[in-house]
């Protein structure tokens, strides 16, 4: 017998419903209204990780409109457009941006084909092509026929060369990666080495050696992690300052940050807790830009550069330390390697000294927004298909810190509302 439930109707109501809260917020707040003109805010809903409620109401409203788009499209109808207008969608904006036309599209005002074309060397016909496919998807609008304009989507990329990074790297790099999915799962279901994954296998080397032959791309890379990690819900270092407790660290305490890079996340956490002491271990070419950090934030006397492989023993400064930190570098590896990250930090270990690591926890399946369980799952294949490496739950957590040390017990997860995406998983030698 077919359902009598009236999920139409249901879904239009709670889209109706979640709209009015997110409105009445942006009214009593004099915030502005979202809108497709260029003038539109980047981030109409400004929600954050504490903001719960506001938070919930922009998940369920996503959610909502989109189960009702699918199934008023339906399923065969799905299936036969299957990624069909994304795909070219991603091609055409790859396009315009390499071509630099958002740049040349006046910001607070209009253009006409021709002299677009040659002020970006992209004939007029494939422009016209190209940018009419961009304008359906709310990417720049042609108010009259031959006229361009931006949309607040254009108006992005325009003026954020890291939102062009982000077009950059899902065409250049991802797209590549992603179609040599098959082949890897074919060749190596159970391999654990980054040479295997679908990137190595699009472009001939894994990902950081890829990068290291070619540092342009290592510099659009960079950019594109910079806008990800500056996402609506995204986790900041200031965020991640306020999440732990470093105010129970006794005065004078090391916080030792694997893998840190030049250091903002120590600088962070420094700037908000003045009795604690940093060392930032990374490659040594970092080492002056850290220090410049370091310099300007006024923290140079309590964080200090350390050039180190994570792979190798802790240096002898570093032992005993109050703190092991490491954001987002377990996702990049396997498990194999994760171990031989961890281990040298395990035998480095007091039995005071803990275990923190910043990174995704997911969630069971069915136990969170739709939206927000579709963007993890889409990291986790993202570190599949680049690494050969995966996200992982709070039991792969655990299973992973005990096969290096038994006595390796998580004691302490902090998620959301105090942040995003990511959570702070607290692990000491337990006896």
């Amino acid at each position: 017998m077919a359902p009598t439930t009236d999920i139409l109707s249901q879904l239009a109501e709670e889209i109706s419903r979640n709209t009015s809260t997110i409105v009445d917020y942006l009214k009593s707040n004099n915030l502005p209204q979202p809108s497709f003109g260029p003038d539109g805010p980047s981030h109409p809903i400004p929600t954050t990780a504490t903001d719960e409620k506001l938070s919930a109401a922009r998940h369920a409203l996503i959610g909502a409109s989109k189960a009702l788009h699918a199934l008023a499209v339906g399923p065969a109808e799905t299936t036969r457009l299957f990624c069909f207008n994304e795909l070219y969608l991603l091609g055409t904006m790859q396009v315009l941006c390499h071509f630099n036309v958002p740049q040349q599209v006046p910001v607070d005002g209009e253009i006409n084909m021709g002299e677009l074309s040659a002020k970006t060397g992209l004939r007029e016909e494939l422009l016209a092509r190209f940018l009419r496919m961009a304008a359906v998807n709310y990417y720049f609008s042609e108010p009259r026929p031959g006229v361009v304009a931006h949309t607040a989507w254009s108006k992005t990329l325009a003026s954020d060369e890291k939102m062009r990074a982000c077009v950059w790297f899902r065409h250049a790099e991802m797209m590549p990666s992603v179609a040599k999915l098959v082949e890897a799962v074919e060749k190596f279901p159970s391999s654990a080495e980054p040479q295997d994954a679908a990137f190595s296998l699009a472009f001939g080397d894994t990902f950081f050696d890829y990068k290291e032959k070619h540092p342009d791309h290592m510099v659009k890379f960079g950019l594109f992690v910079d806008a990800f990690a500056s996402g609506i819900e995204a986790d900041t270092a200031e965020s991640i300052a306020r999440a732990y407790a470093w105010e129970t660290l006794p005065a004078g305490s090391l916080v030792v940050d694997v893998g840190g890079g030049r250091g903002h996340i120590s600088t962070a956490i420094a700037r908000e807790h003045a009795h604690l002491k940093f060392q930032v271990q990374d490659f040594s070419d970092l080492a002056e830009e850290s220090g410049l950090l370091q310099k300007t934030a006024g923290v140079s006397d309590r964080v200090q550069f350390c050039p180190h492989s994570f792979f190798d023993p802790q240096p002898e400064t570093s032992r005993g330390a109050a703190v092991y930190f490491l954001r987002n570098i377990m996702h990049n590896w396997s498990d194999l390697y994760c171990r031989k990250i961890l281990k040298p930090i395990v035998e480095a270990m007091s039995p005071d000294s803990r275990l923190v690591i910043c990174d995704i926890v997911l969630a069971e399946p069915n136990t969170i927004p739709n939206t927000q369980e579709a963007r993890v799952r889409a990291l986790d294949l993202t570190m599949l298909s680049m690494f050969n490496a995966k996200e992982r739950s709070y039991w792969d957590w655990q299973e992973l810190f005990t096969s290096v040390d038994a006595r390796l017990k998580i004691v302490a997860v902090a998620g959301r509302p105090k942040l995003g995406t990511d959570s702070l998983i607290e692990a000491q030698l337990v006896l």
